[in-house]
């Protein structure tokens, strides 16, 4: 076995599972219960990359202070959250549902995460080796200052296009070797779409002030989400026209501001739903939702099923892979 294996399996103080058919076969399936969270880690390591899954359930708030080892193996990690409740550290990022998580292996001596009790973590994520990077990138070098920028940089305009990657490798049943061709064209499309949003960003810029007045749109959608909102105001904030707002709104966050909006109150939801005992016709509401359907309705479209189950699956400690399978 690889010394990545020989990782992990220390890392959990267990042996891989006998029982490896949730995810693909190709892979390697480690089962963990503890006092902090219980769920499964898989795995798929390739030449210059390895791709893996958490699914798990946080029972105890979690406070990670180290990634010791795992510079050993690879430089940076981009994961697809499919749904969690926390956030990271040096540098500040929000893990929330539908949402990229990146870790700079090389540089992470001051990294850190809190994950939230009581709460899933459904994440489908990308480890990838500098040779990898190097090998792609060797003639714009002198458009990439650092791998940080390509990563951290794109996260926005990635998300989007990335979860769709990131939901083709959750539901892979593939055995080898056509497993090995998929998720090596998946791990190069990963790379590929970031590659390419940080050069379409890099050459075409948004100004520093179009910039601001787009981060004060945001903030301002993130406080008043459960209102109602009106394009005139947003064009007032930001001091652009509505043609120009929409434009640049799209170009920075892949989304249209409707988009961002509905985001937003559907991730609130879910962690009222996971975290709170109120009623659903409650949490629409306190999410700017009169109508209960129609909040089902959206809340089904941006999370892959309806209120109710995120309630019935959360109260079994059940994965939430377990619950988008159902629904399917």
């Amino acid at each position: 076995m690889s010394d990545f294996y020989n990782f992990v399996k220390t890392f959990f103080s267990t042996n891989e599972s006998t029982d490896n058919t949730k995810y693909s076969s190709a892979g390697h399936t480690f089962h963990f219960n503890t006092d902090d969270a219980e769920g499964i880690y898989w795995f798929y390591e390739g030449n210059n990359f390895t791709i893996d899954i958490h699914d798990v359930f946080i029972k105890k708030e979690i406070i990670h202070t180290s990634f010791a080892g795992l510079d050993n193996f690879y430089s940076f990690y981009s994961s697809y959250l499919v749904t969690a409740n926390g956030e990271s550290f040096n540098p500040y990022q929000n893990l929330s549902s539908n949402s990229l998580y990146v870790i700079n292996t090389k540089n992470a001596e001051n990294h850190k995460f809190i994950l939230h009790k009581n709460s899933p973590y459904l994440g489908i994520g990308i480890n990838f080796k500098q040779s990898m990077i190097d090998d792609y990138l060797s003639s714009y070098k002198n458009k990439v200052c650092n791998y940080e920028d390509l990563f951290f940089n794109t996260s926005t305009i990635t998300n989007k296009p990335l979860g769709k990657i990131a939901k083709d490798i959750l539901n892979c049943k593939m055995v080898s070797p056509a497993a090995e061709i998929f998720f090596e064209s998946k791990a190069k499309e990963w790379l590929s779409i970031t590659i390419d949003s940080f050069l379409n960003k890099y050459n075409n810029p948004i100004s520093i002030s179009d910039n601001v007045a787009l981060k004060n749109v945001v903030d301002y959608i993130d406080d008043h989400y459960a209102t109602s909102i009106s394009q005139k105001t947003l064009e007032k904030i930001s001091a652009m026209s509505g043609t120009k707002l929409k434009k640049l709104f799209k170009q920075k966050y892949q989304c249209t501001i409707t988009e961002y909006t509905q985001r937003r109150r559907m991730n609130m939801a879910e962690i009222l739903l996971l975290n709170s005992s109120l009623k659903i016709q409650d949490i629409a509401e306190a999410v700017g939702y009169s109508s209960h359907s129609k909040f089902s309705t959206c809340f089904k479209k941006y999370k892959g099923l309806y209120p109710k189950d995120i309630k019935k699956y959360s109260s079994k400690n059940t994965p939430v892979s377990d619950c988008v399978r159902d629904k399917k």
